[in-house]
C-alpha cells in the first residue's frame, strides 16, 4: 500500500524542513521530497516529527509490567500510543527473580504481536542498585551482579537496556560484559564516587537513569578527599546521555534549564518514568506485582510513596514535556530531538527516532501549541478514540 502526507513540515536529522511529502510504501519511508503518489492525505502544513520513543516507562493506564500479563502490556502499549508514542521499552522493578523472569518473558512475547505501540524490549531498572538510593525499589531485594546476572544472560534476546548503580560490586564488569553483546547500560540509583563511575563509563556504560533522582552528588569515602557523584559526571561527560524526567516535579524547569545548557538536545533524553496510574484519576493506587507491590498516591499531577514522602514515578508523557518545554521557549527542534532521535539513537535503534527513507513510517502531526494532533504508526492514521477502550 502507497500512501502520500502531503504538505508537511518533517523534522529530520533534528533540523525542520520546508513544507514537502513523506510517501509511506508497505509501512516504511519511501522518501521525503516531492515526490506524491498513491492515496494522499493533505496535512495542511503541520510540523511532523518522528513517533516519540520512551525507553523508560513502567505502565500507564492502569497496568504495570510486573503483572507480566498480554492484558497489562496491550494496555500500557494502547495508553504509550494514545499519547503519541510509538515505541517504548517496558521497564521492570526490583522484584524476586522469579517476577523478573515472568514480566521479561511476557515482553518477549508480546513485542512480537502488540498492535499498538511497538515494544522495543525490557528495560531492567534493577536489581542492580545501591541500597542508599534505592527509591521505590523493595530494599531487601537488590542484589549485585555478582550475586547474579542471570537475568540478563538469560533474557538477552528481550532485555534492551539495565540500570545499574557504580557503587554495587562487579558493576564495572556488568557493563563490559553486556555493552558488547547490545545491551545499553544505563547508571542510576546510586551511592558513587567518580572513581566507579568512570569505571564503568570506561567499559561500556552510556546514560544516566532520571537525573537528580537518585543520582549520587559529591562525598568522602574513607578520607578527606572529595570526589564527584554520578550528578555531576553526568553533567560533564560527554560520553553520557541523560534521563529527565521533565514534568517541573522531578526535575524543577529551572533545573532543566541547567540541565540544559551543560548538555544540550543531543545530550538529554527524556523520559517519562511513567507509573501505572499514568493516564488514571487522582488517587490511591499500587505499583508493582507480587513481592515489589507498593501503596502511592496520585496528586497534583504526581505519584508520591505516602510512607516515604518521596516521588514514586511520573504520570506525565513525553508527548506533553516535549510541548512545556516548547511553551517554554525551548526550540521545537531541540525539544521534540529530545524525544525522537536521541532515544532511539541511545538504544541502539537505525530503523526509527527520525524521518528518513528506510525508517518506520511512525510519526505524530502537531497542532499549534504542539499538542499531538495526528499519530501515524506504520503508515496508517490511529484512531485514538478507540484506543481509550484498554483504559483501565
Amino acid at each position: 500500500m502507497t500512501v502520500t502526507f502531503k504538505n508537511i513540515r518533517p523534522l529530520v536529522g533534528g533540523k525542520l524542513q520546508n513544507v514537502c511529502n513523506i510517501v509511506v510504501v508497505d509501512g516504511v519511508i519511501s522518501s521525503v521530497g516531492d515526490v506524491c503518489k498513491g492515496d494522499v492525505v493533505d496535512c495542511g502544513g503541520k510540523v511532523c516529527a518522528a513517533g516519540f520513543v520512551d525507553i523508560h516507562t513502567h505502565g500507564g493506564w492502569g497496568h504495570d509490567c510486573m503483572e507480566a500479563t498480554e492484558e497489562s502490556l496491550a494496555a500500557i502499549s494502547a495508553y504509550h500510543l494514545y499519547t503519541g508514542i510509538t515505541s517504548y521499552c517496558p521497564t521492570t522493578m526490583t522484584a524476586s527473580p522469579d517476577d523478573i523472569d515472568k514480566a521479561v518473558d511476557s515482553i518477549r512475547a508480546y513485542r512480537r504481536t502488540s498492535p499498538y505501540s511497538r515494544v522495543i524490549g525490557a528495560h531492567l531498572e534493577g536489581p542492580y542498585l545501591s541500597q542508599k538510593a534505592a527509591g521505590a525499589h523493595p530494599p531487601k531485594l537488590l542484589i549485585s551482579p555478582l550475586d547474579d546476572d542471570g537475568f540478563v544472560s538469560r533474557n538477552l534476546d528481550a532485555v534492551t537496556r539495565v540500570t545499574v548503580a557504580p557503587n554495587v560490586r562487579g558493576a564495572d564488569a556488568f557493563a563490559a560484559k553486556y555493552a558488547p553483546a547490545g545491551v545499553q547500560i544505563s547508571l542510576g540509583h546510586d551511592n558513587s564516587i567518580d572513581d566507579e563511575i568512570y569505571a564503568c563509563v570506561d567499559a561500556g556504560a552510556t546514560s544516566v537513569t532520571h537525573m537528580y533522582n537518585c543520582t549520587s552528588r559529591p562525598s568522602r569515602r574513607d578520607n578527606p578527599k572529595k570526589h564527584l557523584g554520578l550528578t555531576e559526571v553526568g553533567l560533564i561527560d560527554s560520553r553520557l546521555v541523560d534521563e529527565v524526567i521533565a514534568d517541573d516535579r522531578h526535575v524543577p524547569d529551572a533545573l532543566f534549564g541547567m540541565i540544559f545548557k551543560l548538555k544540550g538536545a543531543r545530550g538529554i533524553c527524556l523520559v517519562s518514568d511513567s507509573l501505572s496510574v499514568a493516564g488514571m484519576p487522582e488517587g490511591d493506587y499500587y505499583i508493582g506485582a507480587g513481592d515489589s507491590k507498593q501503596s502511592i498516591r496520585v496528586e497534583d499531577g504526581v505519584a508520591v510513596l505516602p510512607s516515604e514522602n518521596t516521588y514514586a514515578g511520573s504520570v506525565t508523557p513525553i508527548s506533553t514535556m516535549a510541548k512545556r518545554l516548547i511553551a517554554q521557549g525551548y526550540s521545537p527542534e531541540d525539544a521534540l530531538t529530545m524525544a525522537t532521535l536521541v532515544p532511539a539513537s541511545l538504544v541502539g535503534l537505525t530503523d526509527r527516532g527520525d524521518l528518513r527513507p528506510g525508517m518506520l513510517a511512525d510519526f505524530n502531526l502537531f497542532g499549534p501549541d504542539f499538542s499531538v494532533d495526528t499519530t501515524v504508526l506504520a503508515g496508517k492514521i490511529v484512531d485514538r478514540t478507540a484506543l481509550l477502550a484498554l483504559r483501565g
